[in-house]
Formats: C-alpha cells, structure tokens, sequence
C-alpha cells in the first residue's frame, strides 16, 4: 500500500491530538512535584513528560518513597488538578471533526492515548467522541507495556479487525507516538499542535507531518476517488 493510500482504520492519540491540554499538563505536573518533593523540572522537561502515562511521570523526579509520597497519591492530586483547571483544556475541533468524518466514511477509528481510565472518564465526555469510536485503549489495558511500546497499537488493530498494519495509521503530537506506530508497522502521522517539538517529530520520519488541524481530512483521504473536504 502506498504512503497516501486510504486507510482501513484510524488511531488517534487523544492529549495534543484531539484536546489541546499541554499548558494544563505541565502546570499540573508542576505544582503536584512542588508540592509532594519540593521540587520540580524546566518546562521543557515538563513537557516532553507528556505522551506516557501519569503513573510514570509521577516517578520523573526518583521514587515518590523517597520524599514520603506514594504514586497513586500524586497521581490523584495531579488529577483532582486537572479537573479543577479543566477550564484550560481546549477541544481541537477540526480534530475531533476529521476522527468523525472518518468514521462516517466507513473507516475503523480507534482511540490510543496513555491516559488511564480514571483521566478517560473524566475527559472523553468533554471531547465527543466516544460514540464514533469502535475500540479505546488507555494505559490500564497495555500495563506496563506503554508507549513506546506497539502493544497498544497492536491491541487496537486487533479489535478492529486489520490484519495488516500498513492498512492503519497513527495521529499523534509525541515522539512515543510515532515510534509505537513505527513498532507495530502502521503509518504516522505527527500534528504540530501538541507538546513535541517539529523538530524531535520529524526526528521519528513520520510518514506524513501535519501543520494545523484542517489538513487532517486532506492528508486521510487524498488517494480516494470518491472524496469530498464536506464535513
């Protein structure tokens, strides 16, 4: 199959992707490391936290024992900062309308995100697009193997029924991104609007790069003869 040909199922990365929660994710990261050590990271290693799950960034500074913490506390506070600044968590609305676009089209969408289920709940209602969606996996389905690790990709294809990888592609903002879909064999496709830099994304020989949302339905759908940019 060629690099623009059509796919039979689309993964979509949810933070950076489809919300746009990068400046949510590093202030909360930020002041639950103060909070619970002391001490926190640069804003750019903040960042580049972002894309595995919130258990492992807990663990970003050393052991939570060793400041008298524990990973599920901070975990929690992380989260329970989240919802409270939820206000800055901003849908990417071509986004969101490229994955139900795709969806109407026939092809298999699913969701791949290192969110766990606790953040999912609280999160999806807020994006709209569970109902157009045939499978989900969070991190609580893959553990331990998070991206980097394919398992999640893997896992999706599966429930969606694509025996070959070439025929799906990966949508995500971060370097983990694009080396579970280089692991598992599907394409990939970097967006510019998320956490990683262009230059880390473009670093992982994305098969395409995509500069603003409303050049998702173009890069999807270009090679299909029926196609139409109507959404």
């Amino acid at each position: 199959m060629s690099k623009s040909a059509c796919p039979r199922a689309v993964l979509w990365d949810i933070d950076g992707t489809l919300v746009d929660t990068t400046a949510l994710i590093v202030e909360s990261l930020d002041e639950t490391f103060l909070e619970f050590a002391g001490r926190s990271l640069p804003k750019n290693e903040l960042r580049a936290l972002i894309g595995i799950p919130l258990a492992a960034q807990m663990r970003a500074l050393g052991d939570p024992a060793g400041f008298g913490a524990t990973t599920s506390r901070m975990a929690s506070a992380a989260i329970a900062r989240y919802e409270r600044k939820r206000d800055l968590e901003h849908v990417v609305d071509d986004a969101v309308q490229a994955l139900i676009y795709a969806k109407r089209r026939g092809i298999r969408t699913a969701l791949v995100t290192s969110k766990n289920d606790v953040e999912l709940a609280n999160t999806l209602p807020r994006i709209g697009v569970s109902a157009y969606c045939d499978a989900i996996i969070s991190a609580d389905k893959v553990a331990p193997d998070f991206k980097p690790h394919p398992k999640g990709v893997l896992l999706a294809l599966e429930l969606l029924g694509v025996s070959k990888p070439s025929d799906a592609i990966y949508i995500g903002d971060s370097v983990h991104d694009m080396k579970a879909a280089k692991a598992a064999g599907v394409r990939s496709a970097a967006v510019l609007w998320g956490a990683a830099s262009e230059a880390d994304l473009r670093g992982q020989s994305p098969d395409f790069v995509v500069s603003t949302p409303d050049q998702l339905v173009p890069m999807l759908f270009a090679s299909c003869v029926d196609h139409t940019l109507t959404l």
